[in-house]
């Protein structure tokens, strides 16, 4: 499989697979199966661990490191492999930073985790460790829906003068405007990935050229058949009707939560990734039920009775 650059294409923000049992523990080899079929089935530009698709929140550091190497170890540089640092404190965001670098990542994604909300400057500060930690290069995670920080274009565009290695932007605050913005203050330096997928249409015809989406786990082939159509034949009209073949699928998710509800699907269609980690909890039955109907609608599953775990 040939490469595209770094961080441009599909880029599916993986789903942890943890034992279906009281113990949640994390599932390396159906992490590891996981990841091959992305590859080879649904022929992903690249291989994104531990985002809020991923539930890195709920893992402990060596958990963390052992998803982190899994993927490395799974991709085996068929793709690039990206693997999410993100800490509240700096210290272990730096830790996890050179982890991955020794690991073998191609590159790290970072978002801000605070408690306390930082100042600029401190915020600045912490990706300015990060920076110098590592040579890898660095893609800056901008999602305030879940870190109540949003970190404006202008920011993220003093990170990438001072910071070579900031080399892209997972975009994730919902408006569009700024990947132009960030392409603009930047003068085309840092690529912009969108994260929001439902926006993934509108952010290609804005100029981003990724996206990073914890959806790819479920519908890779659909994801990367809109890139295709969007970014590199420029054919609008024909990524407009697989987009929209999608949309309804895309909008749940955002609803119900990337997690809980790439977990159910993957229930649904026959290849488990064990349930979400406590204390989130499964979808319910008439969740179940809608998702398999969009499921259905979208082409990637065939009408059957529906199967639900007690």
């Amino acid at each position: 499989m040939s490469r595209t650059p770094l961080f441009t294409g599909v880029y599916p923000f993986l789903a942890t697979p943890f034992t279906d049992d009281a113990e949640q523990q994390v599932d390396a080899a159906r992490l590891h199966s996981h990841i091959d079929e992305l590859i080879v089935a649904g022929k992903v530009h690249g291989i994104t661990a531990l985002g809020s698709t991923g539930e890195f929140a709920l893992m402990s550091e060596a958990e963390r490191q052992l998803v982190a190497e899994t993927t490395i170890d799974a991709v085996r540089k068929r793709v690039p492999a990206v693997i999410g640092t993100a800490a509240i404190s700096t210290k272990v965001a730096v830790a996890l930073s050179k982890h991955a670098e020794r690991a073998g990542a191609d590159a790290i994604i970072v978002n801000p985790q605070s408690y306390w909300l930082p100042t600029e400057d401190e915020l600045f500060d912490h990706y300015g460790a990060i920076a110098r930690a590592v040579s890898i290069p660095v893609m800056v995670y901008n999602n305030p829906g879940t870190t109540k920080i949003d970190m404006s274009p202008k920011f993220i565009a003093r990170l990438n003068r001072e910071f070579s290695h900031f080399i892209s932007v997972k975009e994730s605050s919902g408006d569009i405007r700024r990947v132009q913005n960030i392409l603009e203050l930047t003068d085309g330096k840092m690529s912009v990935s969108i994260g929001h997928q439902s926006l993934g249409l509108a952010a290609f015809a804005t100029g981003a050229t990724g996206w990073t989406t914890g959806i790819a786990n479920t519908i890779p082939g659909l994801c990367v058949a809109v890139f295709e159509e969007a970014v590199n034949r420029r054919n609008f009209d024909k990524a407009r009707q697989l987009f929209n073949r999608i949309l309804p699928l895309c909008d749940f998710y955002a609803e119900k939560s990337l997690c809980r509800s790439v977990k159910a699907a993957a229930e649904i269609m026959d290849k488990p990734l064990g349930p979400p980690r406590l204390p989130l909890q499964r979808l319910t039955q008439a969740d179940y039920q809608t998702l398999r109907e969009l499921l259905i609608r979208s082409g990637v599953l065939e009408p059957r009775p529906a199967l639900r775990k007690a």
